[in-house]
């Protein structure tokens, strides 16, 4: 009898907000091998309070960390690895000056440029939102190309051009610097209609010496690993190196979600909940994001709850002080899923709701709970479970938001590190009164930047692809009567809510 074929092998590369990971497996299926690598931040001397950056050798010697590493563990040699697919968080960047050097390099949470994308906001604010689908202003580029304008001049004299990080790692890999298009709109660079560099916006901007690189579409391949490159990934030297693009929409490639009236969550870090459309849709009030899918002909509308995992990392780390975080997270869901619905009056308001893109700020939070506290005190389960809930109720509200575009999703997956909480899932579940795919692994972005590899490597049509990734998510339904019940503790949710925002910090 003849021995089967081996299924060809690819490799993702994710910056992402907390983590660089590489990954190897399959076009589908789950990866043979995920590694993670913390990501080192710091604040810079000569920068306000919000701002951060990174070290780009040292996030580099990351990206050859693990790439070898995940090489051993899937047990593989470098050189069956058909592609590399590059993906990233979405607000990232990398300037670059005019002999290819990083001048700077700073995640989604380096907010330096507030002043100044207040500055283009009054000036173009309109056009920003029009042209990108993105705003306001302080979360672009152009506000942190600006604020190195006016606050280190003798830098910005030699800054030549931006891309984000994903682009940073195919120029890294390959010497060519191309834009992805869906990554480019995520930092104001790129126009949503089209994907085309936004360089319009420049002279608007007060930045008219930045020449924006060219862009492509995800599955493009940006050209091929150098030998120096190959040798510290541990990979062939001349393997295609593939734009996977935006993380939130490869994670949406990743659970299937490709067609229009679909939506899915990526419930890591910050929660994303996008709803796929074939056309760009806008919201007149600048409340959600308009961008492009990493898949041909689709687009997204996004509600955004923000910080998620973040907050609930926070959580566990204060009410499991000395406690291994993993154990605690797992003991705790354990102890979560015993507790009734409503969490015993306990109500959480760690941050996780909708955020008007338009009208960003501080707002009041934190966890309610039925006192005097000696009749019963919540115990640490409690305040999980109420956490818990407080996603679950962010993500619907995110969604219901998103029903003005054409009604109720028809299909809804979620994917992302929260997703690999059982509790979560079945109070998620619960919340949206209907049927959910959940990735298996919890994980998305990889999933999809693997496809995207694939792919791009010419070995499969990326809808093909993806449409298999739906059948592989495990599909849950809610019970009617549970979810009656959480329909009504949403409400009140929401009604809490309203009156928190009354409060002045």
């Amino acid at each position: 009898m003849a021995s089967r074929k081996p299924r060809p092998l690819y490799m993702a590369i994710d910056f992402g907000s907390s983590h660089i990971r590489a990954a190897v497996g399959p076009a589908t299926g789950q990866p043979l091998s995920i590694v993670r690598i913390p990501v080192k931040y710091t604040r810079p001397e000569d920068g306000p309070d919000t701002a951060l950056e990174f070290s780009p050798e040292t996030a580099w010697k990351s990206v050859g960390e693990a790439s070898k590493k995940a090489l051993r563990d899937a047990g593989i040699a470098g050189d069956q690895v058909r592609s590399v697919a590059v993906t990233s968080q979405r607000l990232g960047l990398v300037m670059y000056g005019h002999d290819g050097k990083e001048l700077y390099s700073g995640p989604n949470r380096d907010m330096r440029g507030v002043f100044q994308g207040g500055q283009i906001d009054a000036d173009a604010g309109n056009m920003l939102w029009q042209m990108t689908g993105h705003g306001p202003a302080m979360l672009t580029a152009w506000a942190r190309m600006l604020w190195l304008k006016q606050e280190r001049p003798e830098s910005y004299e030699n800054l030549r051009t931006v891309s984000g990080l994903a682009d940073w790692l195919a120029f890294r890999m390959t010497g060519i610097l191309l834009m992805e298009s869906a990554l480019a709109c995520e930092s104001g660079l790129g126009l949503v209609a089209t994907g085309a560099p936004a360089t319009g916006l420049a002279s608007y901007a007060g930045l008219d010496e930045i020449d924006l690189p060219p862009t492509c579409p995800s599955g493009s391949v940006v050209g091929k690993l150098v030998t120096t490159v190959a040798r510290a990934m541990g990979l062939s030297p001349g393997t295609p190196v593939i734009a996977a693009g935006p993380d939130s929409q490869v994670g949406l490639a990743g659970l299937g979600v490709s067609e229009p009236e679909t939506s899915g969550v990526i419930a890591g870090w910050s929660a994303a909940v996008q709803r796929v459309t074939n056309l760009p849709l806008f919201d007149s009030t600048h409340a959600m994001w308009t961008g492009r899918h990493v898949l041909p002909g689709a687009w997204t509308v996004e509600g955004n709850a923000g910080e998620m995992g973040g907050a609930y990392h926070w959580l566990v780390s204060l009410i499991c002080q000395g406690e291994d975080p993993e154990k605690a997270m797992e003991r705790l869901d354990r102890q979560a899923a015993r507790i009734e619905p409503g969490a015993n009056g306990a109500a959480g308001y760690l941050g996780p709701s909708f955020t008007h893109m338009s009208n960003i700020g501080m707002r009041s939070g934190g966890i309610f709970f039925p006192v005097p506290l000696s009749f019963e005190p919540p115990d640490r389960a409690t305040l999980a479970r109420a956490a818990l809930e407080n996603f679950a109720f962010a993500i619907r509200y995110n969604a219901d938001r998103l029903a003005m575009f054409g009604g109720p999703s028809r299909w809804f997956a979620a994917g992302g590190g929260m997703t690999r909480s059982r509790t979560f899932r079945n109070i998620l579940t619960s919340v949206l009164g209907g049927a959910v795919g959940f990735s298996r692994s919890g994980e998305s972005t990889i999933l999809g930047a693997l496809s995207i590899a694939a792919s791009g490597a010419g070995d499969g049509e990326i809808f093909d692809l993806t449409e298999r990734r739906r059948h592989e998510l495990r599909v849950q339904t809610a019970e009617s009567a549970i979810g009656a019940e959480y329909d009504d503790l949403y409400h009140a949710w929401r009604a809490r809510e309203r009156m928190l925002t009354d409060i002045e910090l």
